[in-house]
C-alpha cells in the first residue's frame, strides 16, 4: 500500500471519529443505563477535581463536596467518553502509524544488511578470481620467457 493512502486513511479516520464522538453523546443523554454510567463518571471527575483543587489552594478545613446535578453530569460524563474515545482511536492511529514505519525501517535495515553480506560476497569471489588469474598470467611469463643465457654472478 502506498504511504500517501495510508496518510490519507489515517486522516479519514481521524475525521470520522468526531461525528462519532457527537452521536456516542447523544447516545449517553438518551440511554438510561449509559446515562448512570457518564452520571457515575462525571460525579467521580468532580470529585477527584474538587479535591485536586483544595489541595493546591491548601485549605486546612473540611470541605463537603456537593454533588453536579444529573444533567450537568450526564453532560460532563457524556463529553469526556466521547473526548476518551477521539483520544483512543487518534492514539491507536498514531501508535499503529509509529509500529508501521519502525517494521518499515527494519525491513529496510535488514536488507541493506543482506545487499552488504552479498556485496562483501562477490568481492571475495572477485579478489579470488583475480589471485587465479594472476596466478595464471605469472605461470605464461615464465613459459614464454626464454631462460637468461648467462648464469646469475654469486
Amino acid at each position: 500500500m502506498s504511504a500517501i493512502a495510508i496518510k490519507l486513511g489515517t486522516l479519514l479516520i481521524r475525521q470520522v471519529t468526531r461525528p462519532v464522538a457527537n452521536i456516542l453523546k447523544a447516545q449517553a443523554k438518551q440511554h438510561d443505563t449509559f446515562k448512570r454510567v457518564c452520571v457515575e463518571l462525571a460525579q467521580r471527575m468532580h470529585r477527584v477535581d474538587f479535591r485536586l483543587r483544595t489541595r493546591l489552594v491548601n485549605t486546612k478545613q473540611d470541605i463537603k463536596i456537593r454533588p453536579l446535578n444529573d444533567t450537568r453530569a450526564v453532560e460532563n460524563g457524556a463529553t469526556l467518553l466521547s473526548e476518551a474515545f477521539v483520544f483512543g482511536v487518534t492514539g491507536s492511529v498514531v501508535v499503529w502509524e509509529t509500529l508501521r514505519q519502525r517494521t518499515k525501517e527494519l525491513n529496510r535495515r535488514e536488507q541493506v544488511s543482506q545487499d552488504i553480506s552479498y556485496l562483501q560476497g562477490e568481492i571475495e569471489e572477485l579478489v579470488a578470481t583475480i589471485g587465479r588469474q594472476k596466478r595464471a598470467i605469472d605461470s605464461l611469463q615464465r613459459r614464454t620467457t626464454p631462460p637468461s643465457p648467462h648464469p646469475p654472478c654469486k
